[in-house]
């Protein structure tokens, strides 16, 4: 069996109360959220259908533009030795256009 190339997983998730805190210790200092582009959302079906690959142990969001300039965010999934598999999902927001498969 191969080693993983990955790091051990770490728990990302974050306990609400301990979202508020963050909130809060936001507002006292003064600081804002930075303005943000629309919510860049992936279709539900087509992630599950990529997730159900056997080799998948990971997945990764990657970042590029398209010809125009637009944003593009691409969810991929890769197995334990860091290769892709399958084809990576384009975000839902700016797509049409660019065209998604």
């Amino acid at each position: 069996m191969k080693k993983s190339v990955f790091k051990e997983p770490h728990n990302h998730k974050v306990k609400t109360e301990q979202f508020e805190k963050y909130r809060r210790n936001l507002k006292q200092k003064g600081k804002r959220f930075k303005a943000h582009h629309s919510i860049e959302t992936f279709d539900t079906k087509q992630v599950l259908e990529l997730l159900s690959k056997k080799s998948v142990v990971r997945l990764g969001v990657v970042q590029g533009v398209d010809e125009n300039g637009q944003k593009i965010s691409m969810l991929a999934a890769y197995n334990t030795s860091g290769t892709m598999v399958g084809k990576g999902l384009q975000t839902g927001d700016p797509c049409p256009p660019p065209k998604c498969e």
